[in-house]
């Protein structure tokens, strides 16, 4: 892991920056060094999304998520109240919608970190 990708509207410098749980790793950052070894490790392309483009992450594990995408963040927030096509009520999760029109939830708790290389 080499490379980090820039969220829209947002300035990354020389470490990963924090935004309520969720990080994205600069370029000039090595990944190795930011990625713990207990991370869970997504690639955005292997999610298969539901009828309205939602991928939901359920881990009560509360271990770092990274989240492999060349796509930029879109929007990122903490829906309120929401539930997805298969009914399961994500009211409170962290979300993480992308350029590409895949929308991620995820447990509060956890932080994501969006990279670019696996």
């Amino acid at each position: 892991m080499s490379a980090g990708i820039r969220a829209t509207g947002i300035t990354v410098g020389d470490v990963p920056i924090s935004l309520n749980g969720l990080d994205r790793i600069s370029p000039s950052v090595d990944p190795a060094n930011t990625l713990s070894a207990d991370t869970l490790t997504l690639a955005l392309g292997d999610l298969i999304p539901d009828a309205r483009n939602e991928v939901v992450i359920l881990d009560g594990s509360a271990q770092d998520i990274a989240l492999v995408t060349h796509d930029a963040i879109a929007v990122h927030g903490v829906a309120e109240a929401h539930v997805t096509v298969t009914g399961l009520d994500v009211s409170g999760f962290a979300y993480c919608t992308f350029e590409g029109g895949v929308t991620v939830f995820y447990p509060a708790t956890h932080r994501l970190i969006v990279t670019a290389d696996s």
